[in-house]
């Protein structure tokens, strides 16, 4: 509380700067690009951190590609890759190339067209000139990208970080007021415990009824079974993390409900987190290894998230270390039955476009 005090000043220099920023959009005084002929998801959040922008922008494939004549692709700007301008995710693309959170998207979904570019105008032109079937495109992280207007706004907040309770930036971790969540098309609360009571949620959407008209989804978590992130020295058994001791490895935003989910069930925790979209190094990687060796259990595992596994990949880690590292998998559930209006509201914004 004393620090976002001492820096308020710096806070509401910032919240002034991003608010004349969005009237000028508002207002048509800045040009903000619509396309007639494409449907244009825009995933994103008013917070830093994570919110769930991934699994979210799964959860979308996975709607739409059932349908044959949906052509997807994602595009982002793939944040801590290494590579500039445009890229588009290929064979031998690695999650240097592209970050972490878009190569885990073209790992699971080989048969989509991701890319990453920076400038998003750009990188729609790129993909609809080598791609021109692409009729959808969904883009990560892109609520604040206003150089784009899209056909369906989805705004997720973290259950566990109400925009209601949080202060701009740098004090708090808002990027803009939270007012400004009026322009979203689709409000998502996520990270949302399952067993949530409806009178909470009345009371959440109640609040966040001062910052936009619009109805509010509430939408949780499902985790999967641990999967090997080296399939190839893993052993070919499946693995319950149930009644093993677990050293939790991150490099993400909030770990903390993936490892709440584990103390549920483990025998034990440990966790080694480290920020969010960290690049493991060699000795972070001894560090994690001689940790896990001074465990006494003889039924341990090293689990760590699908994001981070992307970037462990591509690390030459002993095998006698290698065979015992898991990803946990996730996916978003909704919470009772609002994935039905959810999914209405996004096929009807997809119809929009391909039948007209």
């Amino acid at each position: 509380m004393l620090l976002r005090i001492l820096l308020s000043p710096f806070s509401l220099l910032y919240g002034m700067v991003t608010f004349v920023r969005n009237k000028l959009y508002d207002r048509g005084l800045i040009s903000s690009v619509r396309y007639g002929d494409l449907c244009v998801f825009g995933v994103g959040n008013i917070t830093t951190g994570g919110t769930g922008k991934t699994p979210f922008t799964e959860y979308l494939i996975r709607l739409l590609s059932p349908n044959r004549h949906n052509k997807i692709a994602v595009l982002s700007r793939g944040y801590k890759r290494r590579t500039k301008g445009f890229i588009m995710a290929g064979a031998e693309t690695t999650a240097e190339d592209i970050g972490d959170e878009l190569f885990q998207i073209h790992r699971k979904f080989p048969d989509i067209v991701v890319a990453a570019d920076v400038d998003r105008i750009r990188g729609i032109a790129k993909i609809r000139e080598r791609n021109p079937e692409i009729r959808i495109i969904v883009l990560d992280d892109a609520f604040q990208y206003r150089k784009i207007t899209p056909s369906l706004s989805i705004l997720l907040a973290d259950y566990h970080r109400p925009l209601y309770r949080d202060g701009m930036l740098p004090g708090g971790r808002l990027r803009e007021w939270p007012c400004f969540a009026r322009r979203a098309d689709v409000p998502v609360v996520t990270k949302t415990p399952a067993d949530i009571a409806e009178s909470e949620k009345d009371d959440i959407a109640r609040r966040y009824a001062r910052y936009t008209p619009k109805r509010l989804h509430f939408a949780g978590v499902s985790y999967g079974r641990p999967i090997p992130v080296f399939p190839e020295t893993a052993p070919a058994a499946d693995i319950d993390f149930r009644q093993h001791d677990i050293l939790l490895v991150t490099g993400i935003a909030a770990p903390e409900p993936l490892e709440q989910y584990l103390r549920s069930g483990a025998a034990s925790v440990q966790t080694v987190a480290y920020p969010d979209h960290h690049d493991f190094s060699e000795k972070d990687i001894n560090a994690v290894l001689q940790r896990f060796e001074a465990m006494p259990s003889q039924r341990k595992l090293i689990l760590t998230t699908e994001k981070d596994a992307a970037r462990l990949r591509t690390k030459k880690i002993p095998e006698t270390g290698a065979a015992y590292i898991y990803y946990i998998p996730i996916e978003v559930k909704f919470i009772g039955d609002e994935n039905r209006d959810f999914d209405r509201i996004v096929n009807e914004a997809v119809e929009k476009i391909i039948l007209s």
